[in-house]
Order: C-alpha cells, then structure tokens, then sequence
C-alpha cells in the first residue's frame, strides 16, 4: 500500500436511465443493490457489489455539480465514466500526496440512502484526484465508513458467478508518458510497460492504458460501437466462477457476445452500457 492507497474500488458507469441500466446488467446475470441517492451530489445509483470492489450505475437525479458531470458526460455517451480507489484514510492519502506535489482538496463526507424498508444510509469520505494526477482516468479516492452496511451476502449471489473486478483500461494517447504520475500515486514501478501499452498495479486490480489502436492487443475482438476520444475508459474484465456457467445466463437472455478458445466470454458496449465487458474464469 502506497499514499494509503489500497487498490481498486469501483469502476462509476454513468448511464441516462438508471432502471433501464439495471434491467441490462440484470439480463447480463449481475445482481444489483437497492437504489441509493446521494443527497450531496443529486445522484442516484444501482451496485454491483463483489467481495472487495463493486461497478456503479450512475445517473444523475437532481440538482448538484456531481449530477450535472454525470449529464454532460451522458450527453455525448453512456460508459465508463471514472474510476474509484480504495483509501484506508483519505486524510492521511492527501498529506501524503501533497507532499509529492498533488494539489489534492480536503476530503469531505458523504453519504448514500438505500430505498429498503429501513431507508439505510451508508456514510463514506471522498477526495477526487485532480486532473493529471491518474493521466488518462478521472479518478478519486474512497474511504467507506460504514463498511458494516457496505455488502450482504445477497448482493454478492450473481446468477452469472461474478466475483470481482480484474482490470479496467483505458484509451489513452501516450501510455508510457503517463507512467511517472501513476507511480506518484501507487508507488515506484507500480506502473509498467509491456511494448506500447503499460499495466498499473494498484494493489488490488489492475489499470491498463494503451492507445486507441492498440486496444485489441489487450482485448481481442474488441469492436467498441462508437470509439470515443482519448482519453477513455472502454473496457472492463470481471471474474467469474465459471464461464460455462455465465455463458448459459447470457445465452438464455438473448445476450450478443462471443468465446473464445480459453473460454473468456467478450459482451459488446451495445449490451453493456457502453462498456466493453469480458467475463473470465478464476
């Protein structure tokens, strides 16, 4: 752990209709959490809860200026609209990345309501990374307060066997060039690269970043609908118990995607939310 940084949290899908991105997720065989308002950012979420990371569905529900990212950001597409890394104390992480010259705020509380009969409110602190700090990614730190409340047990019951996060890359137009920054972030040679694209171990989850043409390299047969600008998130890798097994849910929702030899399943951003989405066994 590095800036008290502890890896991957959650990959933030913004979408323009919430329901409807959770019906899609449910036909991919995810499970999703009650419906949770943020009150201080006018945004209203779905979960896909794991054992240590989750993907958020996110849309923005009244007024505020997280909302109004959200809508700018949906305005041109839905996807993968940032990334969100796991502090054990985002006040000690801004100290400490202050001092290597990252001009990080103050973090601030904030907190989610859940639509269940007992209306639970989970409370967690945030510090958003500015830009260039995780060059190619919108990113921010995490603090989960009531981690008691965070996940249970049927959150994490996925018809399709997910278990976690594996990876999430990003377009980007200079992966080598955005090393130095990374490893400010999660650490000497954190950040490595492998021909013309780099690999970015945050602790618990992996970063890939490579360039726009260069995707397929990482992600064969990745065919993304509209290829969005540099930079982007694109894709995102979630292990599976058993791809057999998500195959079959996929399949008998009428789900488009492919598998290859090794068994990877490879689920198109039309399915996806914009998200270029591949299941893996493991």
């Amino acid at each position: 752990m590095h800036n008290h940084v502890i890896g991957l949290d959650h990959v933030v899908i913004a979408v323009r209709d919430l329901a409807e991105a959770a019906r899609s997720f449910r036909r991919l065989g995810f499970t999703t959490t009650p419906r949770g308002h943020h009150p201080e950012w006018g945004t209203v979420n779905h979960c896909l809860m794991f054992e240590h990371d989750y993907i958020e569905l996110l849309a923005a529900e009244n007024a505020g200026a997280h909302a109004d990212r959200v809508r700018a950001f949906t305005a041109v597409r839905e996807g993968a609209m940032e990334l969100s890394f796991a502090s054990d104390d985002t006040a000690a992480a801004a100290e400490g990345l202050r001092r290597l010259g990252v001009e990080v705020g103050t973090p601030r509380a904030l907190s989610r309501r859940l639509d269940t009969p007992e209306q639970t409110t989970l409370a967690f602190t945030e510090l958003p990374l500015p830009p260039g700090t995780t060059p190619g990614v919108d990113s921010r730190l995490v603090q989960h307060i009531t981690q008691e409340r965070l996940r249970f047990p049927e959150w994490l019951d996925h018809p399709n066997g997910a278990r976690g996060i594996i990876s999430a890359t990003a377009i980007v137009e200079d992966p080598t060039g955005a090393i130095p920054a990374w490893d400010r972030v999660f650490g000497p040679h954190s950040a490595t690269p492998t021909d013309n694209t780099v690999t970015v171990h945050t602790g618990d989850g992996l970063v890939f970043l490579c360039r726009p043409d260069e995707l397929t390299q990482l992600h064969p047969e990745a065919e993304l609908d509209i290829a969005p600008q540099p930079p982007a998130i694109v894709a995102v890798a979630v292990r599976v118990a058993d791809t057999a097994r998500a195959a079959k849910v996929l399949s008998a929702g009428g789900v488009d995607f492919t598998r290859d030899t090794e068994g990877t399943l490879r689920i198109p951003p039309s399915e996806a939310c914009g998200v270029y989405l591949e299941l893996m066994g493991g």
